[in-house]
């Protein structure tokens, strides 16, 4: 009896491992385990994203971008970097997607809603265009659609 016991966990050990590796190949399991931003879809790098800008880890928030050098995403990434780091009271409330499912395009409409004590909250509306690469989702397009709104 003892015996069919350990049959019964390996067997049911196996199973998972085996249903792991059949849904995420061992590079994306491995990439989350060693990188705590790696994104598995486009929402939740996105989500990360704003996360990390939220916490004014604007340095880590710049890896999950591809952007090139002097374009005018870049140069809204850089604004909004300074606006963050120059407001401290302002934080993120929540981050909203617009569109429910991000299609071929890999383009995400995203409302961002800020608060900070001396204001009421306030949102932003983004067009996110992703694109998945060896090393998960990044994003390659960060552009803002209307301004600061109460």
């Amino acid at each position: 009896m003892r015996h069919s016991r350990y049959v019964w966990l390996l067997g049911l050990s196996l199973f998972c491992l085996i249903t792991i590796l059949t849904l995420k190949t061992p590079q994306t399991v491995i990439s989350a385990l060693a990188d705590p931003h790696y994104g598995n879809s486009p929402h939740e790098t996105i989500q990360q994203f704003w996360k990390l800008m939220d916490q004014r880890q604007t340095d880590l928030a710049r890896e999950l971008l591809i952007l090139p050098k002097g374009s005018l995403d870049e140069k809204e990434f850089i604004m909004w970097e300074t606006r963050l780091n120059k407001d401290p009271m302002l934080s993120l409330q929540k981050v909203q997607f617009m569109n429910s499912d991000i299609g071929p395009s890999q383009s995400s409409i995203v409302r961002v809603y800020w608060t900070s004590s001396i204001q009421n909250v306030q949102f932003v509306t983004f067009s996110i265009n992703l694109i998945q690469t060896e090393n998960g989702w990044h994003i390659k397009g960060f552009k803002q659609i209307n301004d600061l709104s109460s």
